[in-house]
């Protein structure tokens, strides 16, 4: 079993080293990173300038470190570095993944959804804390390794269920046994810009989100309410899906009209 780590908070995360100790003896692991945090780089590529490969070592262990997103870590950790895995672990991020709203913006759900496309599935973990120092907190490090070593022993010896290309799993702030699998709700933040003024006198803008209140049977519920470990199935195919006759009478109304523009 050809194991790949990877994130999008850089080498010296704790949650990396978290991870990569959860996983370690599950099959051969490599680990591949941004070189720096990438958050919310979503599935974004480097497409306009080159990529470099690095190598370090992080308690006597190789870590390369990429140039670039998670989605670019994905490339070439399977072209350059590793060849294609069997699994991609992503994580343990800094903050809670919580949404489709989230999820489609996601560096940590990028890194395995790119590895979906490429045939191979993965599991995003993240833990819903504010900073690395409370993911260290001795007794929630603990929680969260058992519990990512739980769900990565048992996706190894059992595989995906059909139709499932990856899992988005989210640790609550708070020591939980309790599991279950959730649907991703729509939205987590309401966004807001705010202009200020450089000491030049010209603008520029910050972008926030202030979060919004939780919709009922959703993975922000049931993290953030109910403090429970949440796994989200994501289907890459089921993200297109619709109903042949929910846009059959636009498609008839643009035949017409081109049709007579061209008559």
């Amino acid at each position: 079993m050809k194991i790949l780590v990877t994130n999008d908070d850089g080498p010296f995360s704790p949650g990396l080293a978290l991870l990569r100790e959860a996983v370690r003896d599950l099959g051969e692991v490599y680990v591949v990173v941004p070189e720096t945090p990438k958050s919310a780089t979503g599935l974004g590529l480097t497409l306009h300038k080159p990529v470099r490969v690095n190598k370090l070592k992080t308690d006597g262990e190789p870590v390369y470190l990429v140039s670039g997103t998670p989605s670019d870590v994905i490339y070439i950790a399977m072209n350059v570095v590793t060849g294609k895995p069997d699994i991609v672990f992503s994580g343990i991020n800094i903050g809670d993944n919580l949404s489709i709203q989230v999820i489609l913006t996601s560096g940590t759900l990028g890194a395995v959804l790119q590895a979906s496309i490429e045939g191979t599935p993965g599991v995003a973990f993240s833990a819903c804390v504010d900073s690395p120092e409370e993911l260290e907190e001795p007794e929630y490090h603990r929680f969260v390794l058992n519990a990512t070593r739980a769900i990565a022993e048992s996706v190894v010896k059992r595989g995906f269920p059909p139709g499932v290309d990856a899992l988005n799993v989210n640790f609550p702030p708070v020591i939980s046994t309790d599991v279950v699998m959730a649907r991703p709700a729509k939205r987590r933040f309401a966004a807001a810009v705010v202009k200020r003024r450089d000491p030049h006198g010209r603008p520029y803008y910050w972008l926030y989100g202030q979060p919004v209140e939780a919709e009922e049977d959703s993975d922000v519920h049931a993290v953030l309410e109910d403090g429970k470990i949440a796994i989200t199935p994501i289907s890459l195919g089921s993200l297109f899906e619709f109903r042949t006759e929910s846009l059959a009478s636009i498609v008839e109304e643009v035949k017409k009209k081109l049709g007579g523009a061209l008559g």
